[in-house]
């Protein structure tokens, strides 16, 4: 939803936020304040890897699932040239199997001073296919993405290529998430260990297509290749015939989208470092469908330690009915406990039970460097949740007088379209400002607004609250001093995200080693694929 169109809620007042100028009935635009900072377009430099999951827009106005991943080569210099890149876009609204393709020579970048960036991608032959990337970096060599043209809507990460990438011998754990064939929402998440020549030597999967589950799938067998430069890598999996283009970040971090017209997804695999699932606080974000296929979305904070889960709370928006701040008469947080057992035993693949838990009973649990990737299995009818929970920093908290990039995907409730934002702000010891740009299929052109606001310290139970003069609300989440994961607590959205810090680009001894993170992804109501 627009920030114009959108309800000033109670908690406003709350937060004693101020007005946001130009929005309502009056003509005036709203005022964009100038950025300030350190970033420039030298700090765009070298080979990234980026990718990015939505919804394009049909002839007909519905949404349809599309997935993106993708290198390019910048030059880091003031022309903001792009010397290189390729890119595989997979798209549901075509019939034919997805190709890497190159960009052409006249793609470019530009960043401004507070670290927001935007790059036009052509490709193809005359007339060039173009989409838009808008980013915020938290530093020169990671940051985070939406889709910012007139063509659709989606989010996710853009991060510096390591060169000569080996992948490694050990295992990793892997989540990809999207549709169908029949735009069904559909999910898998799974383990595999390669040996030296990328070949699978040993791999366990599960899957979820609209509610129907298959567990515990074995042996997984195929084959992951990194790729070099900006020329993709290739994987293909044994179960469900399924290949891959594989963007490599380095020996730890794949982007992997999906090329063989089967299902529509796209997903990350992370190195596996250990096969346990942590112990202490667990801070736990997910995404998928409720039983009347309306978008659901949970944050919340759970202990882990010896197989079981504890003094878990959950905040919960069902298709923007969310736990009692926008709407009061919504249910509270919910508390949750559960259990969890590595099943088979030595897989790396823990079968988790929760009690109380609103996005399901049953998950697959994978850790990974990137977070324990979670998959629901319950077999409820239509029933897709996934996400991750990742390990807390005692203490970690939003800090004053520091920069932050912020990601946000899901829906615009209202008007039934998805919803995208990249913003940056600065933050003093209880406030924010600074500058958002916003994806929304209701608006007929990407818009950048003025963003102000109030937050909270996280309360006992770890959980803290953040309110914009636009009238957005969230509960927020600290993992630790780099990274804040956020669920949506107004009634106008069902929406999540990530605030991450920003370094000090000109000083390599200040930049912050960025979590690599599962970027959660919204997932749609089911809508059936046009015939071609």
């Amino acid at each position: 939803m627009s920030f114009c169109n959108r309800a000033f809620l109670p908690v406003v007042a709350i937060f004693g936020l101020a007005f946001l100028v130009g929005c309502g009935g009056s003509s005036t635009h709203t005022p964009v304040s100038p950025p300030t900072g350190g970033f420039s377009n030298s700090n765009l430099n070298g080979t990234y890897t980026f990718s990015v999951a939505g919804f394009d827009i049909l002839v007909n106005g519905s949404p349809s699932t599309f997935n993106m991943a993708g290198s390019l080569t910048a030059c880091g210099c003031s022309g903001g040239t792009i010397s290189a890149g390729t890119i595989t876009l997979v798209d549901f609204s075509s019939s034919k199997p997805a190709t890497s393709v190159a960009l052409n020579s006249n793609s470019a970048y530009s960043i401004t001073k507070d670290g927001r960036g935007l790059a036009k991608l052509f490709f193809g032959a005359a007339p060039a296919a173009e989409v838009d990337l808008d980013f915020v970096l938290t530093s020169s060599s990671h940051g985070l993405v939406t889709r910012f043209d007139n063509g659709g809507a989606g989010s996710g990460t853009i991060d510096l290529q390591s060169s000569g990438v080996t992948l490694a011998t050990t295992p990793y754990s892997f989540s990809i998430s999207g549709t169908d064939g029949l735009s069904n929402p559909f999910a898998m998440a799974g383990s595999f260990t390669l040996d030296s020549s990328g070949n699978i030597t040993a791999g366990i999967v599960d899957t979820n297509s609209n509610g129907t589950v298959q567990t515990a799938l074995s042996p997984l067998t195929g084959t992951v290749t990194p790729g070099s430069g900006t020329t993709p890598g290739t994987a293909s999996f044994s179960i469900g015939s399924l290949t891959f283009d594989v963007y490599a970040i380095d020996a730890t971090h794949l982007k992997l989208v999906e090329t063989d017209d089967t299902e529509f997804t796209s997903g990350d695999a992370f190195s596996q470092g250990t096969d346990a699932i942590p112990s202490g606080n667990l801070v736990l974000s997910m995404a998928g469908l409720d039983l009347s296929g309306n978008p659901a979305a949970f944050g919340g904070i759970m202990a882990s330690a010896g197989g079981t889960f504890s003094n878990g709370i959950a905040d919960v928006n069902d298709n923007g009915l969310t736990d009692g701040v926008a709407n009061p008469s919504a249910p509270a947080p919910v508390n949750f406990s559960g259990t969890f057992v590595e099943t088979p035993s030595g897989s790396g693949r823990w079968a988790v039970s929760f009690t109380g838990f609103p996005g399901g009973t049953a998950f697959a649990a994978y850790p990974s460097t990137g977070g324990v990737l979670m998959l629901e299995v319950d077999g409820v009818a239509g029933a897709v949740t996934a996400g991750a929970a990742m390990a807390q920093t005692s203490g970690a908290a939003v800090a004053a007088s520091q920069g932050y990039g912020m990601n946000l995907t899901g829906f615009d409730v209202g008007n039934g379209v998805p919803l995208n934002q990249i913003a940056q702000f600065n933050t003093t010891s209880s406030g924010l400002s600074g500058l958002i740009d916003q994806v929304d299929f209701t608006i007929s052109k990407p818009g950048t607004s003025n963003l102000v606001g109030n937050y909270t310290a996280p309360a006992s139970n770890g959980i803290g609250q953040v309110g914009f003069t636009n009238g957005q609300n969230f509960f927020y989440y600290p993992v630790d001093n780099s990274t804040i994961l956020f669920l949506a607590s107004d009634g106008g959205e069902v929406s999540l995200g990530a605030f991450q810090t920003q370094s000090t680009p000109t000083s390599a001894a200040a930049q912050v080693v960025e979590r690599q993170m599962a970027m959660v992804k919204a997932v749609k109501a089911t809508r059936r694929r046009q015939v071609k």
